[in-house]
């Protein structure tokens, strides 16, 4: 034990004193920046992310919800709290009201009844605001009713007035906010609150009613995992669940988030792969420092295993060091973006850094030896006989590489939270190889240019094919670093544009369901002045067989293709397929033997449907036959109208016709009808006719989408940023053997113009190299990544391959200038004091 503890205090000193030389620095600045910017991004990223589930929590309601058309048995309720986890009830259905005046005639109003076992969420607040009544004071609050304000506007509802709900009479309370979620059906019509122990005491609750129960579950999210692990495989025996989560409250929420959380996950590896790659230049010249003591050791008797002990202590010195600095310098910048992201994000949650700590601590001990094992173990195996010269004979096998490649995976698992980390590491590596199978290509090319170049230029060619390893080595770190930013631009462009087209300006924001054909003339009438106003013939119809087989939900592969089957469906009756689907297949008419049906793809996968098949609907008791015509993709979160089935009009075939309007309310447009008005409206001159006003949902989701597109543009440009100081600190990395031929060439008088116009021409020659190619395996990628992990349509940028070439050249040719400059004002002899 005293012997290792004298080799470490040993490998200490070492250190220290080669720390005060400046030995380090270059390398110790690239560990820095790795653990620095994991930590900062896995920080900022947490809080992102914890704060944008939040933010979909307190929309909810809750962590999450169970939501059934059957009573949940309430043996999940104590299971959850078993956990640890709070629990509230909710049931929900829509009934009709009749509103009681003393001074007037009554009034009926059609609801929708929400009992909870709480007025205040389990995640967020809702607003109270109650009615100054002295009749409260000896009423109990479950005789009371709370109102939304959209009720108490329609009906002008008083505080003398009373609500009756089935057998029972309530008090109104006051008006109620915040009671909506996500879904747009949930604002069929305005809504009522009562206490839940009510709910069986009215009578409202009997066969064929339409009653939604909902479990509303939040807590910590150790516990919130366990539970929705439970809930999920009790699912399958349970075929009326639905399972809500807060990180997918919505198709178009989860959308958002999920490519949220893809692009954090790429900004974290981007940062420490750059990092990496500035360890990768910056080692093989630093460790090659040690060669000459190396081999000095071992002229002397040492052995093998002291001497590779004490030089691994003191690389993990310098890994230890560097990777506390850049911890705490990463935690003290997040602590400085937090006024910042503040202004972003309400509720803001900043989780513990503990997490983040240990990650990036960790990030900077594997970041240096996953990229300077090569280097070390060359330098480690110097030979005596090196004394004698400044070449190493030592040369890496397999078993090394393999120790290298074992060392990123751990890395990128400890670091990432991602699916698929074979192909990440596969993706790396292939990459990686790439750039050096071009790196040997641009070599030949050089050579054979050089034979027909004459002055400088010949020269400076010379010097970039003299030392080929280099040129391998910066090529390709260099080209991985442009790669890895050019991959974020592509990804971070892609998503941008989706979330853009996702919800533009014009999107409809209000819809009228159940128009029969008798009162669509009078709902055009109200509806004048709308915009973006889109009407749409449809009837509800469920699919019962194909191709004259019976279709059962047990025989589907999913819960969703399951829970669509059992349901009726809206189908459109259209003459023409809408502009916004874009249609994917389609047969010609004379292919066909039934009337037409347009089918959406997605759930032509979920229930195993292709072109030509016959259909056959149930609709009001009868059974129609359509043939698949085509197949559509249908883009769900534009709110525009879009269906599953589109079938053609048939003029033989009396169908239930009714209509479906959208349109598009502009806030505060004068003269145009607001929402309040528009319900009263179809109450009074249209009876059965459902408004659905989906402002506040759109806000909801374009508000969280705000909240993502900020963290994604500020998490681009840490990274960036990061990356030119890793351009730089590996190019002054590899500055001493520039030096060299500098000093030769002022010794034999070659003029300052001259060494710079040299020097710059390799800068030059590899940053457009290596732009041009980290832009084109970057969009390969990106293609790969837009295509199959988020679910983007793939789009080629030429412009990109522009700005990356000749970014790559700028970038490179100012490093150059800023680097080279400082050394070209020096004397020879100052020259010569860097070289010895």
């Amino acid at each position: 034990m005293a012997y290792f503890a004298k080799e470490f205090i040993t490998s200490f000193n070492w250190f220290i004193r080669s720390l005060k030389k400046g030995d380090w620095i270059w390398l110790m600045v690239a560990i820095i920046i790795a653990s620095t910017t994991v930590t900062i991004v896995k920080q900022l990223g947490d809080t992102v992310q914890q704060s944008m589930l939040r933010k979909a929590a307190v929309t909810l309601g809750a962590d999450l919800v169970i939501k059934s058309t059957r009573p949940i048995n309430t043996q999940w309720q104590r299971r959850a709290q078993a956990l640890g986890l709070k629990t509230q009830e909710e049931i929900t259905l829509t009934t009709m009201a009749l509103i009681n005046r003393p001074e007037s005639e009554p009034g009926f109003q059609m609801i929708q009844l929400k009992a909870i076992s709480d007025l205040q969420p389990l995640r967020g607040k809702r607003a109270l605001n109650p009615i100054d009544n002295p009749r409260f004071n000896n009423r109990d609050s479950n005789e009371m009713v709370w109102l939304s304000s959209r009720l108490q506007s329609i009906q002008d509802i008083q505080s003398k007035d009373t609500l009756t709900l089935g057998t029972k009479t309530f008090t109104v309370a006051g008006s109620i906010e915040g009671i909506n979620s996500l879904n747009p059906m949930q604002s069929i019509a305005p809504q009522a609150v009562i206490n839940i122990d009510n709910i069986n005491k009215i009578g409202l609750i009997g066969p064929g009613s339409r009653v939604s129960y909902q479990l509303m579950v939040a807590g910590d999210k150790q516990s919130l995992t366990a539970f929705y692990h439970e809930i999920s495989k009790a699912k399958h025996t349970e075929p009326s669940w639905q399972i809500i989560s807060a990180e997918t409250p919505s198709p178009d929420l989860g959308n958002a988030l999920d490519k949220a959380w893809i692009f954090l996950d790429l900004a974290a590896l981007s940062a420490v792969m750059v990092a990496g790659m500035s360890i990768l230049i910056a080692s093989r010249f630093y460790l090659a420092r040690w060669k000459q003591s190396i081999a000095l050791m071992r002229a002397y008797g040492a052995h093998n295993a002291k001497m590779n002990r004490l030089f691994a202590m003191q690389m993990t010195w310098v890994a230890i060091l560097s990777s506390f600095v850049g911890v705490v310098l990463g935690y003290l910048i997040s602590i400085a973006f937090s006024p910042i992201i503040n202004q972003y994000f309400t509720p803001l949650v900043q989780p513990e850094p503990f997490k983040a700590l240990i990650i990036g601590f960790l990030s900077g001990l594997l970041v240096l030896w996953a990229f300077a094992w090569q280097a070390f173990y060359s330098t480690i195996k110097t030979a005596p006989m090196n004394v004698l010269k400044s070449v190493s004979s030592a040369n890496q096998n397999i078993r090394h590489w393999l120790v290298s490649f074992i060392l990123l995976l751990v890395l990128i698992s400890v670091m990432l939270e991602i699916g698929n980390l074979h192909w990440v590491i596969l993706g790396i590596s292939v990459i990686g190889f790439t750039f050096y199978l071009v790196s040997i290509v641009f070599l030949k090319l050089l050579h054979s240019l050089q034979k027909h170049s004459l002055g400088w230029f010949k020269i400076a060619l010379s010097n970039i094919t003299r030392e080929s390893n280099l040129v391998k080595i910066q090529l390709t770190s260099i080209g991985m670093v442009l790669f890895f930013l050019m991959l974020l631009t592509f990804v971070r462009q892609d998503i941008m544009q989706n979330w853009q087209a996702s919800l533009p300006s014009n999107t409809p924001n209000a819809f009228a369901v159940n128009i029969q054909s008798s009162q669509k003339t009078t709902v055009d009438k109200i509806l004048v002045g709308v915009e973006q106003k889109t009407d749409s013939a449809m009837v509800r119809g469920r699919l019962v067989k194909v191709n004259g087989q019976a279709i059962r939900a047990e025989h589907l592969a999913t819960e969703r293709g399951k829970r669509l089957l059992r349901r009726e469906a809206n189908i459109a009756v259209m003459p023409s397929l809408p502009k916004h689907n874009t249609i994917l297949s389609s047969l010609d008419t004379k292919q066909l033997t039934h009337p037409k049906v347009s089918v959406e793809q997605s759930i032509a996968d979920e229930f195993g449907l292709r072109l030509g098949d016959v259909l056959e609907f149930n609709i009001s008791g009868q059974n129609y036959a359509y043939q698949i015509s085509s197949l559509r993709a249908v883009t769900w979160q534009s709110f525009q109208l879009n269906f599953f089935f589109i079938f053609e009009p048939v003029t033989n075939r009396n169908l239930p016709i009714s209509y479906i309007s959208n349109f598009k309310i502009i806030d505060q447009q004068p003269g145009l009808i607001d929402d309040h008005h528009l319900t009263k409206q179809f109450a009074e001159k249209v009876p059965g006719v459902l408004f659905f006003d989906v402002r506040k949902i759109l806000n909801q989701i374009q508000d969280i989408m705000n909240q993502a597109s900020w963290a994604v543009t500020v998490l681009f440009s840490f990274t960036f940023a990061a990356s030119l100081i890793v351009l730089f600190t590996a190019t002054l990395a590899s500055q001493q053997a520039r030096i060299q031929g500098w000093f030769l060439l002022r010794t034999l008088g070659a003029e300052n113009s001259t060494i710079l116009k040299i020097g710059l021409t390799e800068f030059v020659f590899l940053g457009a190299l290596s732009g041009l190619l980290a832009a084109t395996l970057a969009q390969f990628v990106s293609i790969i990544i837009s295509v199959y992990m988020l679910d983007l349509t793939a789009q080629i940028d030429v412009t990109l391959w522009i700005t990356s070439i000749t970014s790559g050249a700028l970038i490179f040719f100012v490093i150059g200038l800023m680097t080279q400059w400082n050394y070209l004002n020096k004397s020879t002899h100052e020259l010569k004091k860097f070289i010895t």
